[in-house]
């Protein structure tokens, strides 16, 4: 365990506490667990190579958990400090006990408003009847529950795993033995959204494949402090923010009736920056507003039907050509143009706009 109370009956925790005063106290006996008051002592440390905790003598206590793994406690202890970052104003204690719902939670937050949170970070197999207790007893207590899987159990197809998921729609494994400690952030996405990925943009979390019945998962790989939780203790991560609000625009474009610049703008910002914006993709987008059709009418200098294109769309598509070429003095040579077209979306009235832009660029190349 990594919370003992001490000789004044106030709880410690182990990291957090002098090591020589908690050697002493546990020669002297007066270190005592917080569930059963029995005499427990110091154990670990860095000359021991193992995180520094309480032990009781074995069999003393039926709530004792010193079992548990070296990532199970350094994970706690991980999480402990993740909280207190992002919640300053915030109290978090380990191994808190509850009398309701009767438990030890590995991580216990209460906020000053009153919200009251408890973070379970699994290590061990667990039994899907018994997630299903403490997850209830926890929510009728009105306690949200937010699990963390440790990392060890990243590829078991456990069904405790599946309702996690399913319960939150987001799961999260953590490797708090690394440094800095990594994550595995999984969430669920429905056939729809992938096939919409898929067809649209290259830029997509990586697709694990079908969880049961919930759907398709994707996941992020990060460090933890990449990760945080908001105010209904729902994980945040940016990467993810930002894949969910270019599909949200994807699917705005797909249902627009005509092209509109901020949308593009708000859809590209991220994948080819606000240089790139101003220099290529917006004056392509106005020129093409200006006349659509030019393109088609120029067919490649060979005219539509059996009419050539005239001297004006001539005289324009070589001053477009040479504008593409032109760009390299700026940075933005011809595969560097070709590489931000393809992020153009192929969605509604956008899809035009991007096999017009690939037109122009295969004009302008050379033979």
């Amino acid at each position: 365990m990594l919370v003992a109370y001490g000789p004044d009956g106030r709880p410690l925790v182990a990291e957090e506490a002098s090591l020589t005063e908690l050697q002493r106290w546990s020669h002297e006996r007066l270190l005592h667990c917080p569930n059963c008051r029995g005499i427990v002592h110091v154990r670990g440390g860095p000359e021991k190579r193992t995180q520094l905790h309480f032990a009781h003598q074995k069999g003393e206590c039926a709530w004792s958990t010193e079992s548990e793994s070296v990532r199970h406690m350094r994970g706690k202890v991980v999480l402990a400090q993740w909280l207190r970052e992002q919640f300053p104003r915030a109290t978090v204690t380990l191994e808190e006990r509850l009398p309701e719902p009767n438990r030890i939670a590995d991580i216990f937050m209460q906020h000053p408003d009153g919200r009251r949170w408890a973070l379970e970070f699994q290590c061990a197999p667990l039994d899907l009847a018994e997630w299903q207790h403490r997850h209830n007893a926890y929510r009728q207590a009105g306690i949200i529950d937010t699990w963390i899987i440790g990392n060890n159990r990243r590829e078991k197809q456990e069904a405790f795993i599946e309702a996690v998921l399913a319960a939150a729609r987001e799961i999260m494994f953590l490797d708090p033995l690394l440094t800095p400690p990594h994550i595995w952030l999984r969430w669920l996405l429905s056939a729809s959204v992938v096939q919409e990925w898929q067809r649209t943009t290259t830029r997509m979390p990586l697709v694990e494949g079908r969880v049961g019945r919930l759907g398709y998962a994707a996941s992020l790989i990060g460090r933890l402090y990449d990760v945080a939780l908001d105010e209904e203790a729902r994980l945040v991560h940016p990467a993810r923010s930002s894949m969910e609000k270019r599909l949200h625009l994807l699917q705005t474009m797909a249902g627009a009736s005509s092209l509109v610049e901020t949308l593009l703008t708000a859809y590209l910002r991220d994948s080819v920056g606000e240089e790139a914006l101003r220099v290529v993709i917006l004056p392509l987008m106005r020129a093409y507003i200006r006349d659509p059709d030019l393109l088609r009418r120029y067919n490649y200098g060979r005219g539509a039907g059996e009419q050539p294109p005239d001297e004006e769309d001539r005289r324009r598509v070589h001053k477009a050509c040479a504008w593409l070429a032109s760009l390299a003095q700026r940075g933005y040579a011809p595969i560097t143009v070709q590489t931000l077209v393809k992020e153009l979306p192929f969605v509604g009235p956008y899809a035009a706009f991007a096999r017009y832009a690939e037109m122009l660029l295969a004009i302008a190349s050379p033979a």
